[in-house]
């Protein structure tokens, strides 16, 4: 190969390796301009969402609690949940205190000038390595941001406006000013937020009385408070010493079971005035837990890295350093002096703001912290005059037959009413009891109880209807014996009917009728009682207990679900969901509280979906509110009747008569109202006494509004029932069964008949005993005949 052949092929091999090359450059330079494009998209987007906000109105902001309004937007209470919460200015906080947060957050606070670049390299080289978020390089401008304007979300886009935030913040603001806001923002565990609640929850003393080695230990719990906190909590034993304990009380998800330990250390801190009424009460009713605060040496561990990060930056001398490591932690909670009593409404508001805000993904902590110091405004259904009306009434003791105080004071017996609008599924009233009200007391309208016939209508009548069951269908309202075709046996109180109808069972309240229409439902009993529970559960009902566990506790029997006799039962707020459904023509809406929560900037949180469900058709909710009018006119209900007005409900007992109830709707609202004593002692008058007070309630909320009939769908028609007397109603296409059996001869009480046979059999003794004595005297007959019939 010649020379110059040789060089061309030099010249075209090195070409093509640097032609690779810069196509290799220009596609990498094409692709980091992209992801800056992307990157710089993303950013722009997610700060043009970034509210305004104003650094120097830091301190009203952070003053600022949250607030729940009515429906009119008017303020009906600020959340408060520790007295202790203050904002103190940075002068009365410690040196130490004050150190002690900057050595351990953000060394580099005084050179930075909001974000500080070393921090984030090193953290965002640890995240790529853990694919995850657990560094963050936050500081103390960063936090403060965090704080004042966004929220706990692990999220990139939260920490670009946190970013954002704190350049402003930086801007405008001195460094003590932001180590001031951090200081009175930082959460340090146990629901406290700023260093004055910590200095007074843990060491029962003010911000400015913490020593060294205590600011050192309440600095280190915000990195990690759950692990950090000063304080756990153990279970007290018989062998402590109950005058030395430092206690706390934990609220339970469900109630407990109250040992009499229990009872005897409840006794004691309430004589020794450790806790109030209000929380005797409510450990009583196995809704509080009672433990002990121990110290938590993880706290102590941190502590010891906070001092040696202070000594290590010439923070304080090693004669300090050793000083307060030395020094033994005495853990002091301090005692409240006040409860910050609310009302039943809003602490129902409360509960359900901290399971928006947890379905969000925030923590307990988080959520707590949010909903009483984030500021929020928490617009609820709240009718304010409504729910005046109702407690005017509640507090009338003459509604309360048998009216007393119990041995902790409260009066008895006791109530819970929910007024909810069923067009929206919004709450407008609650009462959860009477003589008290306020957070950590039992709300008795979220309580369960056991509903007695007042469940029928939602469980075996609805699901019946749903089935092909219709209104004019024909059952045997008899006595009924135990057999293997009839393992149960239930009792009418209110009589028997014979070969009835539908709707005459239910009028009648009958539990015969309730049971044998259960059992219908499905193809065996057990697929009857599972559409039955299908059917509860699709109307909101979550405290059936449907274990396999134990049977003899469990809801899945005729017991529970034909006649309401439930482990727990139901509370009135689901109790009036249930029934809500059949007044808005078969569409349910979960009863709901909050209508939606704003940030403190004007941020929407969280807006209601009250998108409504169908659980039954129109046609078959119209005709079981027609069943229902009748209830209240003429049968079991005819105490609830309200004058001028079209209602429905159904009324509830239970054995021994522990609960007294009446759930009942008209084209306006549902109203639930159950009574009974909270020792679970029998009632006066207990058949009346809700209806009696239903009536009353809902007489004052209906004042100004017109009669209107319930809506009356197509799709329906009549027709005549020959063997029944009257004229019922059904879905087209549909037709009653059984009714042939309608003109059979009623049949009598098996003791009735008894007797009957027994009387006769004795008349017959006596006459033929008159044959054989014809000749007594008639005085000495007619004496005879006399003892014969009584």
């Amino acid at each position: 190969m010649s020379q110059r052949s040789r060089s061309r092929s030099k010249s075209h091999k090195g070409f093509g390796f640097l032609g690779v090359l810069k196509v290799l450059i220009l596609l990498v330079c094409i692709l980091l301009v992209s992801l800056g494009g992307i990157l710089a998209t993303y950013t722009i987007s997610t700060l043009k969402d970034s509210p305004d906000i104003d650094p120097k109105n830091y301190r009203k902001v952070l003053s600022e609690t949250s607030g729940v309004y009515d429906k009119d937007d008017q303020l009906v209470e600020r959340l408060v949940q520790n007295e202790y919460l203050e904002f103190v200015p940075l002068s009365q906080i410690p040196e130490s205190m004050q150190k002690a947060a900057v050595a351990i957050e953000d060394e580099r606070f005084y050179k930075h000038s909001g974000v500080d670049f070393r921090r984030v390299v090193s953290a965002l080289i640890h995240d790529i390595k853990t694919r995850s978020l657990d560094q963050g390089a936050s500081t103390i401008s960063m936090q403060l941001a965090k704080n004042l304007y966004t929220s706990h979300d692990k999220t990139f886009g939260r920490k670009l406006k946190d970013i954002y935030n704190a350049y402003r913040l930086e801007n405008e603001l001195s460094k003590p000013e932001i180590l001031e806001g951090y200081l009175n923002s930082a959460s340090y565990s146990k629901g406290t937020v700023g260093v004055q609640a910590a200095a007074k929850t843990f060491f029962n003393k003010d911000v400015s009385e913490l020593s060294l080695a205590e600011s050192a230990l309440i600095a280190g719990v915000t990195q990690y408070p759950t692990k950090y906190t000063p304080f756990t909590v153990e279970a007290i034993s018989p062998e402590d010493d109950l005058s030395t304990i430092e206690l706390s009380l934990t609220p339970q998800k469900e109630p407990h079971d109250v040992t009499e330990d229990e009872a005897r250390w409840a006794k004691y801190f309430y004589e020794n005035e450790k806790i109030d009424v209000y929380d005797y009460s409510q450990i009583l009713s196995g809704k509080y837990t009672m433990g002990k605060a121990v110290f938590n040496p993880k706290s102590k561990e941190r502590q010891e890295v906070v001092l040696y990060k202070m000594k290590q930056l010439g923070y304080i001398s090693p004669q300090e350093y050793d000083q307060a490591m030395g020094q033994p932690i005495e853990i002091a909670l301090g005692t409240r002096k006040t409860k910050g009593l609310s009302s039943y409404y809003v602490d129902a508001v409360k509960d359900e703001v901290l399971e928006i805000l947890k379905a969000q993904g925030h923590s307990n902590e988080e959520a707590n912290d949010l909903l009483y110091n984030g500021g929020l405004h928490i617009a609820t259904s709240l009718d304010l005059d409504m729910q005046n009306k109702l407690q005017n009434v509640v507090s009338k003791d003459r509604y309360f037959a048998g009216n007393h105080t119990d041995k902790h004071g409260l009066p008895q017996p006791q109530v819970g009413s929910v007024i909810l609008d069923q067009s929206t599924g919004q709450v407008r009233a609650l009462i959860g009891g009477r003589g008290i009200a306020g957070n950590n007391i039992l709300n008795r309208a979220k309580n369960p109880r056991q509903p007695g016939s007042s469940i029928k209508p939602i469980s075996v009548y609805m699901t019946a209807l749903n089935n092909g069951i219709t209104a004019g269908d024909a059952y045997n309202d008899s006595p009924i014996s135990k057999s293997r075709r009839t393992p149960y046996a239930p009792k009418n109180s209110t009589g028997y009917q014979g070969w009835t109808t539908v709707r005459k069972l239910v009028v009648n309240s009958s539990n015969v009728g309730s049971y044998l229409v259960g059992r219908s439902i499905g193809q065996n009993d057990d697929d009857s009682w599972q559409k039955i529970v299908d059917n509860l559960q699709n109307i909101g009902i979550t405290s059936l207990v449907l274990s396999d566990k134990d049977p003899k506790y469990n809801d899945f029997n005729p017991s529970a679900l034909c006649l309401g006799g439930m482990k727990y039962g139901i509370s009135p707020l689901e109790m009036a969901g249930g029934f809500s459904a059949i007044a808005n023509q078969g569409q349910y809406i979960k009863p709901t509280f909050v209508d939606s929560i704003t940030s403190s900037i004007g941020e929407k949180l969280y807006e209601a979906d009250r998108t409504p469900k169908e659980v039954m058709s129109k046609q078959n909710a119209y005709i079981l509110t027609n069943i229902l009018e009748d209830v209240v006119r003429r049968g079991t209900g005819t105490y609830a009747n309200l004058p001028g007005f079209h209602e429905a409900g159904k009324t509830g007992t239970t054995n021994r008569k522990r609960d007294s109830w009446f759930v009942g709707y008209t084209p306006y609202y549902t109203c639930s109202v159950w009574i009974g004593n909270d020792d679970n002692t029998p009632l006066r008058d207990y058949s009346r006494m809700a209806a009696r007070l239903w009536r009353a309630i809902m007489t004052d909320v209906h004042q100004g509004l017109e009669d209107k009939e319930f809506e009356k769908p197509d799709g329906l028609y009549r027709k005549y029932i020959s063997g029944a007397g009257y004229t019922e109603i059904f879905v087209e296409g549909t037709s009653p069964k059984n009714t042939n059996k309608l003109y059979r001869p009623k049949p009598k009480d098996e003791d009735e008949d008894k007797d009957k046979k027994e009387d006769r059999k004795k008349r017959s003794d006596n006459n033929n005993n008159n044959d054989k004595n014809s000749r007594k005297s008639s005085k000495k007959s007619r004496s005879q005949r006399d003892n014969n019939n009584n």
